[in-house]
């Protein structure tokens, strides 16, 4: 048995020219927990600042504030498992 794979509804705030803005956003992650989501989860992480800034931006900052719901969608497949 794997690890569970949860979708995420969550409220990030990124910082614009020192400006904080809040929004709401989809995360679909193995973590639960918002710090271990912004430490661990590079895939996400690097989405969640595809979406939210341009190409252009220099100062690309993104904090995980609270997780608004969350829905455990499946498990991670071991690797010795799939290969019988």
């Amino acid at each position: 048995m794997g690890h569970p794979i949860y979708s995420m509804t969550a409220k990030v705030t990124t910082i614009k020219n020192k400006r904080p803005q809040s929004r709401s956003v989809w995360i679909v992650s193995r973590y639960d927990n918002p710090m271990e989501i912004m430490r661990n989860d590079n895939k996400t992480m690097s989405r969640l600042e595809r979406e939210l800034f341009t190409a252009k931006a220099k100062n690309k900052t993104i904090v995980i504030d609270s997780i608004t719901s969350i829905k455990q969608v499946g498990t991670t497949s071991l690797p010795n498992e799939t290969q019988r």
